[in-house]
């Protein structure tokens, strides 16, 4: 436990809560120097207090402890934020048998949405069918208030992908990789692209050819060509397949750069559940081509389970394999 930190942590989240050292000291019985010398890390919480605390300043024990929250603070009001993703009564099928659904789903401005469920569960094809690259049988998409059916061009200009792997040329350096999507957008804007070799930390290798990168490195390039037309949404799928646990962590702490600093919502499915409890808000569990649970995260947390847990208790996931191939 660091004391500094926590005590930071403490100060952070009582500001947030427009609460004073004195607000707590009462509600905790104690001295409001004692909780000023809990925010400048002179002492720590004693384990008496840690319970209540916690509750007062909406965390766990744990995240008290560490210093840091486990998942990103609960979003504004939906009714207060833009539609940025709206799919209503979405349904796939390949020959008679259907693999989506009836699907409903509104990501807002600013959501870091996880789509988690079984194999087969219909979790890709969801996905390829948001961005087009299945046609529906039935249902509508709109990204950012336009019909994607009817505005195909317009409304995918807001949307940047990877779907497991980014294809890029590996023969060329990262930066002509980055030139070359440029072009193709139509993106002249040189300070922006710096911006995010430099949030992606690819600068002191982005004129390195591609085929000498890493795994994680693909990743990032991959990401960073995905983010070079300024998009609104950021459709993941898959995007951790085959990184060591170095390139998750630095692949899920960029991710939540993108959706801080840069303001994009992001769809991410992934069959690491720690992962998506660490990276997302809100969790959509499909199962059998149905949504069966919208559930956001702070309200696991509450529950002092884990996402795992919650997650075979919503599906048959006790009896199936989570992620690899599915349809």
């Amino acid at each position: 436990m660091d004391q500094n930190k926590m005590g930071k942590f403490i100060k952070e989240l009582r500001e947030e809560k427009g609460l004073t050292q004195k607000d707590i000291g009462d509600k905790l019985h104690i001295t409001d120097n004692s909780v000023s010398k809990w925010e400048r890390g002179i002492n720590a919480p004693d384990i008496y207090y840690l319970g209540p605390l916690s509750e007062m300043l909406g965390v766990t024990v744990t995240e008290l402890l560490n210093g840091e929250r486990k998942t990103p603070r609960k979003k504004k009001k939906e009714e207060n934020r833009k539609i940025i993703l709206e799919v209503k009564k979405l349904s796939k099928k390949f020959g008679n048998k259907k693999i989506i659904n009836n699907i409903d789903m509104v990501i807002y401005e600013g959501d870091v949405v996880g789509l988690i469920g079984p194999n087969g569960a219909g979790k890709s094809t969801f996905i390829k069918t948001v961005l087009k690259l299945y046609k529906q049988n039935s249902g509508s998409i709109a990204i950012c208030g336009l019909n994607v059916d009817k505005e195909f061009e317009a409304a995918m200009k807001n949307v940047g992908c990877i779907i497991e792997s980014p294809d890029l040329y590996e023969h060329l350096s990262g930066a002509k990789n980055l030139k070359i999507t440029a072009l193709m957008n139509d993106i002249k804007d040189t300070e922006y692209i710096d911006k995010i070799v430099k949030l992606l930390k690819l600068n002191t290798r982005i004129n390195d050819k591609v085929k000498k990168y890493s795994l994680g490195m693909k990743q990032r390039l991959g990401l960073a060509c995905a983010l070079i037309k300024k998009p609104r949404l950021l459709i993941l799928d898959e995007p951790t397949n085959g990184l060591d646990p170095l390139g998750i962590k630095e692949l899920r702490d960029i991710i939540k750069d993108i959706n801080e600093k840069m303001n994009v919502s992001v769809l991410i499915s992934s069959h690491i559940l720690a992962e998506i409890e660490n990276i997302c808000d809100r969790i959509v569990i499909i199962d059998n081509g149905y949504i069966i649970e919208e559930l956001e995260m702070e309200d696991i947390r509450a529950k002092e389970i884990s996402l795992e847990q919650e997650f075979l208790e919503k599906t048959s996931g006790s009896k199936s394999q989570i992620g690899g191939e599915e349809a």
